[in-house]
């Protein structure tokens, strides 16, 4: 039996196409049809860019299908949307801060930007869920906007210095116990009216002189010795 002289498929004697990719048996070429046959074990490689759309679009359509099944479990259970506002604010805010990476990742200031508000949007929309705006805005968003900064800091600080070793934990300390006193001066302000340190003094007055400690390795003992030879680990 002849074959077709582009994919090979074996074609009945009167043909004068084949009938899969539509070649004509007189000039070899594809009259209409696929261009070429297509092997299902022949993939084509993805770009990075095409895998994140993917699995962006994997993302959107899951926390789509978990909203709308929460929400329908609520309205059949109480008629009504009541405890599914919690878990779609929850949803809504794990879609964002999923999305960063995914789709705004060669957008630095916008993927920042979303990085700092979600979390403070998230507590207000607790807030507003239970009712009018109170602790979210007095006690919750403050507390979150403190850490953010505390350890937006760190991490400019670690990603300006030229050598990263010990540097490291020490801003991470110090961005600790910034963190503790922010949280703290929060709540004693609401409490009592006024700023008291208590605990976190003692956090912080246990992590700063830690936190010098390894700067003083990184930049005057690191240098010049290596740091296994000099605990001899």
């Amino acid at each position: 039996m002849p074959l077709c002289p582009n994919c090979g498929v074996e074609l009945a004697a009167e043909a004068k196409t084949c009938p899969l990719c539509g070649a004509s048996m007189k000039t070899g070429q594809a009259s209409q049809g696929p261009e070429h046959f297509l092997d299902p074990e022949d993939k084509e490689k993805l770009t990075i860019e095409e895998r994140r759309t993917i699995g962006w679009e994997v993302l959107t359509v899951s926390s789509g299908i978990a909203a709308v099944v929460v929400s329908a479990v609520n309205l059949i259970d109480t008629r009504s949307l009541t405890w599914a506002l919690y878990p779609l604010a929850s949803l809504a805010t794990l879609w964002l801060l999923i999305s960063i990476p995914l789709k705004f990742r060669n957008r630095p200031p916008l993927a920042i930007f979303i990085a700092l508000a979600a979390v403070p949007l998230f507590l207000i929309s607790l807030n507003l869920i239970e009712g009018p705006l109170g602790w979210s805005i007095r006690i919750a968003v403050p507390i979150a906007l403190m850490v953010e900064a505390s350890a937006g800091a760190a991490v400019l600080a670690v990603a300006k210095a030229k050598r990263k070793g010990p540097n490291v934990l020490a801003f991470g300390l110090l961005a600790a116990s910034a963190s503790c006193i922010g949280i703290e001066s929060t709540i004693s302000t609401q409490v009592f009216g006024f700023v008291t340190l208590t605990w976190s003094a003692i956090v912080a007055s246990a992590l700063v002189p830690v936190s010098g400690f390894l700067l003083y390795l990184h930049h005057r003992v690191s240098k010049r010795a290596n740091l296994r030879k000099l605990f001899r680990l």
